[in-house]
C-alpha cells in the first residue's frame, strides 16, 4: 500500500513538473512577442519590462536538467507566432 502512494505521488510530482515547464515556456514565449510588439511601436519602457520577465523565466532553466525541455518548448511557442 504504502508502495502504491509513493507511486501515485512520484507520478503527480512528474506531471506536475512539466506542465510548469511548458506553462513557463508558453508564458516566457507571450512576455516576448509582446516585448517586441511593443518595441515595433516604440513603447520601449514596457517593451524592455517585458523583455525582463520573459528572460527571469528563461533564467530560471538555464544551467538545469530541464533547460532543453524548456528551450523545445519556449521554441515551439515562438515558432507558432512566427507562423501566424
Amino acid at each position: 500500500m504504502k508502495r502504491i502512494i509513493l507511486s501515485i505521488a512520484f507520478a503527480v510530482i512528474v506531471l506536475s513538473s512539466c506542465s510548469s515547464i511548458d506553462s513557463d515556456a508558453k508564458k516566457a514565449a507571450k512576455l516576448n512577442r509582446k516585448s517586441m510588439e511593443y518595441a515595433r511601436e516604440l513603447k520601449l519602457e514596457e517593451a524592455e519590462k517585458l523583455y525582463r520577465e520573459s528572460r527571469e523565466i528563461v533564467a530560471r532553466y538555464k544551467n538545469t536538467e530541464k533547460f532543453e525541455e524548456f528551450h523545445l518548448a519556449y521554441n515551439k511557442y515562438m515558432a507558432e507566432t512566427a507562423e501566424k
